[in-house]
C-alpha cells in the first residue's frame, strides 16, 4: 500500500523527513570533516574543494587556508598504518601485516600549486601541505618531500601558523572569492552531479517575504524541501561556521560548469542536496 497523500503534503509542508547531512555524503574519508572544523576553528580564510581547470578537465584539492597573504593548499589521507616513501611512491604497512604500495600525494599536490600559480598569476607564496588526519598512522616520512609538507592533524594549525608568520606577504592577494570550489549535487532522482557553481549569489527570501541573498561561498550545506501545495522550495542552510538558517526560493537556477568542460543548468526544485 502507498503513502498517504495527505502525509506526504504534511511532511513537505513541515520539512519533516530530511535526512542528516551525514548521510548525504561522507566527503570519502572523515578525516575530512576533522581537519574541517579543525580549519574552521583557528583561521578566517578556509576554501574547501579548491579547483583549477587543467586541460580539458579540473585539478582538486581538499582545503586551502589564507593567512597572512600565503597560501596553504591541502590534501587530506586517512591512511592507517606505517606510512613511507621509496622512490616516487608510498608504501603502507598494515597492522594486519599486508604491505600496500600507494601513489604519492606529493606530486599532485606540487602539480596543482604550479597550475594554481599560472592560472591565477600568483605572486604571493602557496604552501603545499599532505595531512594525515588518521590518528593510528604512523609516519616514517621526512618533514618535506619536494618542498611539500608532511605533517599529523594535530600539528597542523602550529605548522601553518609559523609558516604564516615566516612567510608574511604583504603585496597583491587572490580575492578569495574569484577562487574556483568544486560544488557536489544530489538530484531528487538520485542523479549526482560534480562541477563548478558558476552563482556566486544565491537569491531568495526569509519566512516573512524579506528578500535576502546568500554568498554561496560562505555555505557548507543546502537541502532543499519541495513544497508544491505552495509553489515554493524551503532551503535548509548551513554556513561555513556551523550557522544555520531557513530560506525559501520559487524559481533559482544554478549554472553549473562541469568537469567536462561542459555547462548545465539544474533547477533548484529538482535538487535534494548541495554540499559545497
Amino acid at each position: 500500500m502507498g503513502n498517504n497523500p495527505l502525509k506526504v503534503a504534511a511532511k513537505r509542508m513541515t520539512g519533516a523527513g530530511i535526512p542528516p547531512i551525514e548521510e548525504v555524503e561522507r566527503f570519502g574519508m572523515d578525516g575530512e570533516e576533522v581537519i574541517a572544523n579543525l580549519l574552521w576553528e583557528h583561521f578566517d580564510c578556509v576554501i574547501r574543494n579548491l579547483t583549477v581547470p587543467h586541460k580539458e578537465l579540473y585539478l582538486e584539492k581538499d582545503f586551502a587556508v589564507i593567512a597572512d597573504g600565503v597560501i596553504f593548499v591541502l590534501e587530506v589521507k586517512n591512511w592507517k598504518g606505517e606510512i613511507g616513501a621509496e622512490g616516487d611512491k608510498f608504501y603502507q604497512n598494515k597492522d594486519n601485516g599486508t604491505r600496500k604500495t600507494i601513489k604519492s600525494p606529493v606530486g599532485t599536490t606540487r602539480q596543482f600549486i604550479g597550475r594554481m600559480q599560472d592560472f591565477y598569476k600568483l605572486d604571493q607564496p602557496v604552501v603545499g601541505v599532505v595531512v594525515f588526519a588518521e590518528p593510528d598512522c604512523r609516519l616514517n616520512l621526512p618533514e618535506e618531500i619536494d618542498g611539500i609538507a608532511l605533517i599529523r592533524a594535530e600539528a597542523l594549525v602550529k605548522f601553518i601558523k609559523s609558516r604564516a608568520k615566516l612567510l608574511k606577504w604583504k603585496g597583491n592577494s587572490v580575492d578569495p572569492k574569484t577562487l574556483l570550489r568544486c560544488t557536489r549535487f544530489y538530484s531528487r532522482d538520485r542523479e549526482f552531479c560534480k562541477g563548478i557553481l558558476a552563482d556566486i549569489f544565491l537569491d531568495c527570501y526569509t519566512e516573512d517575504g524579506s528578500k535576502a541573498r546568500l554568498d554561496t561561498t560562505r555555505l557548507r550545506y543546502l537541502t532543499a524541501e519541495h513544497q508544491p501545495l505552495r509553489l515554493r522550495d524551503k532551503l535548509y542552510v548551513t554556513y561555513d561556521n556551523g550557522a544555520t538558517g531557513v530560506f525559501y526560493s520559487r524559481d533559482t537556477v544554478f549554472t553549473i560548469g562541469c568537469l567536462d568542460g561542459s555547462f548545465r543548468k539544474l533547477s533548484l526544485n529538482r535538487i535534494r542536496h548541495i554540499v559545497f
